[in-house]
């Protein structure tokens, strides 16, 4: 089916999730290979409960600072080029000829800056499922008033999550890293309106390892006066036990994505070591261990002929993708499932 975009569709899907008690994966992919590892994910996770229509969020930042994922599609740096590239790609992976179409897919754009990315923010929101509008670089009465105007705009056209934070104190250039208070989070949703909210609940990419420390009482007290409203950033510093408990203490979308693409990424380099009698002649291989970056092992017979077939040298079923983003997908769509799990979409399976 179509990536569900109509607002009032959206919230039936978030309301489902808020009354399973499932904490939504929300998956930040940046090319084709990791578009379909996610999906990939919430496939082969629905076809093992037997739900074959799981949500799945499919999120990407435009122009953020830290990751501007969007520009970063194509050697180009467009931002629209890779924003109409992300959705073609989704709408084919959702047609009627692909295996992952009964999958229920929602379209986030995260991060948005209002002005280095108002062209999708202001002119192409409706093609999306929800947007988080971030002003969390302006004092906080500001960042309530500008995000108003922004829920205001885009009323009836496309959801809006808000940072109920502010990065750095006014004037000061000091950065900020203070937990959300409840008193702060209900100003915030009453006041600009917004479906969801981004708290700081002591997780988010700004602060360092040493401060990292998820905040779960301050996320169920939010949650006990404001509902399942909160959008969790921020999960690599968070333990087995507490990635497990976010679905009881309230968060109802979770953004993950630095673990995912790190086990991939190793399983990529892993493979293309164990394939490297297949990327070079032993000439070249020799000169690569005289410089000190490889051992005996590529010039050992039962190497040569398990992995080259008895031959080192180019091969071009090396050098096509293929081989390369089989081993990176698989890496991921297993961290994946492993969110789901903690996230409990076990739960969908539940009448």
């Amino acid at each position: 089916m179509p990536a569900i975009v109509e607002p009032t569709a959206v919230r039936e899907v978030y309301q489902e999730a808020a009354e399973r008690r499932v904490s939504l994966a929300n998956i930040c992919p940046e090319d084709r290979r990791s578009l379909e590892a996610t999906l990939r994910a919430a496939w082969e996770f629905g076809g093992q409960i037997g739900v074959p229509d799981l949500p799945i969020i499919i999120s990407f930042t435009g122009s953020y600072p830290d990751r501007p994922q969007l520009r970063l599609m194509t050697t180009s740096r467009e931002l629209v080029l890779g924003f109409e590239l992300m959705l073609s790609d989704i709408a084919v992976f959702m047609s009627d000829d692909s295996p992952y179409r009964r999958l229920r897919v929602l379209i986030h754009l995260d991060h948005g800056q209002p002005e280095a990315d108002a062209e999708l923010l202001e002119k192409r929101a409706d093609r999306l499922s929800t947007v988080m509008y971030d002003c969390s670089t302006l004092p906080f009465d500001q960042n309530i008033e500008k995000t108003r105007r922004y829920v205001e705009r885009m009323r009836g056209r496309v959801l809006v999550e808000g940072a109920v934070d502010e990065i750095y104190e006014a004037g000061s250039g000091r950065q900020k890293n203070e937990p959300t208070t409840v008193e702060q989070a209900t100003r915030f949703i009453r006041e600009t309106g917004c479906f969801l909210i981004v708290p700081n609940l002591g997780t988010e990419h700004r602060a360092s390892t040493s401060e990292k420390r998820y905040r779960g009482d301050r996320a169920r007290e939010i949650a006990h006066a404001l509902g399942r409203v909160i959008v969790l950033h921020g999960t690599s510093s968070l333990s087995l036990d507490e990635l497990a408990n976010l679905k009881e203490d309230g968060i109802i979308k979770v953004n993950v994505w630095t673990a995912i693409t790190r086990d991939a990424g190793q399983a990529l380099a892993k493979h293309i070591l164990q394939d490297l009698g297949n990327y070079f002649d032993e000439t070249e291989l020799r000169s690569l261990q005289m410089q000190g970056h490889l051992g005996d092992l590529y010039f050992r017979r039962d190497y040569v002929e398990r992995e080259c077939k008895g031959r080192l040298g180019p091969k071009l079923a090396s050098f096509s993708e293929p081989p390369r983003r089989d081993a990176w997908v698989a890496a991921a769509v297993q961290r994946i499932r492993f969110y789901m799990e903690r996230f409990g979409y076990e739960r969908y399976a539940h009448k």
